[in-house]
């Protein structure tokens, strides 16, 4: 007697192959958003949006092309990753050959900024070492960095685009820490408090300096201000030591924290 075989149905071409590290969208959507507001969105802006957007969209199929993702999930989903890595890439290069062309002179040397960071994430992803904290500060990094050329295609000064790449890479760094001291203090045998002492203390460090660094540097109040929201959070959450079962509001916490410095930051730099 012969057995029938139900045959697996295919599965929607982008199930499981967008990112799902939430976090990278405001870390991509929010530099964006403000240095398209500042630039007044010129054609150039908007295809190195694209170009970026696609760089974001390659990176889950990359990675289980890699097998981080495990070699079950290679096997099934290897052949959708690779077609739909093949159409984010073709279409990402078409974007920033575009975008280039059309971006002022001055600016141009300004891309290699995401470039390389990119492709130092690429050599972490490819030694798995792009979920420690060093790999994930530069991810964050990597795709903030796209807001630089990407304001300065609106003739705005390299100094106003890089006060827009740091106050992100400043708060999404100190949120990255904070997430991860939290994560870590509820590890087995852990020591809560030297941990709460030395998240609590880098931020601190780190938020002071910034902002006695924009304060000298006579930048706009309300640019001040930007870089106070998710570094307060991220304050409180190293005091506060939250479980790490509360990731999810925890993260939305931020994702309002960083949307109130992207106001804060677009309303002063114009």
């Amino acid at each position: 007697m012969s057995s029938l075989t139900v045959p697996t149905p295919p599965r929607p071409l982008l199930q499981g192959l967008l990112p799902r590290e939430h976090g990278a969208y405001f870390q991509l959507g929010l530099p964006l958003a403000t240095a398209l507001l500042v630039s007044g969105a010129p054609a150039a802006a908007l295809w190195l949006s694209g170009a970026a957007i696609a760089c974001l969209l390659a990176h889950e199929p990359l990675l289980l092309l890699l097998g981080h993702r495990g070699a079950r999930r290679g096997e099934r989903d290897g052949g959708r990753a690779r077609s739909w890595g093949i159409a984010v890439g073709l279409i990402g290069a078409l974007c920033l050959v575009l975008g280039t062309l059309s971006l002022p002179a001055a600016a141009r040397p300004f891309l290699a900024l995401p470039l390389i960071l990119g492709g130092e994430v690429l050599l972490l992803a490819w030694n798995h070492q792009e979920r420690t904290l060093a790999g994930e500060v530069l991810a964050a990094l990597a795709l903030a960095a796209w807001a630089v050329p990407i304001a300065m295609a609106g003739d705005l000064p390299a100094s106003t685009a890089m006060t827009l790449w740091g106050t992100y890479g400043l708060a999404f760094g100190l949120a990255t820490l904070a997430v991860r001291t939290v994560i870590a203090s509820h590890r087995p045998r852990a020591h809560r408090e030297r941990l709460r002492c030395s998240g609590a203390a880098l931020v601190t460090a780190f938020l002071l300096a910034a902002v006695a660094w924009a304060l000298r540097s006579g930048l706009h109040p309300l640019c001040v201000a930007a870089l106070l929201p998710v570094g307060l959070v991220a304050l409180g959450l190293c005091v506060a030591l939250p479980s790490p079962r509360r990731l999810k509001s925890i993260g939305w916490t931020l994702g309002v924290a960083g949307t109130l410095t992207s106001v804060l930051l677009g309303v002063g730099l114009t």
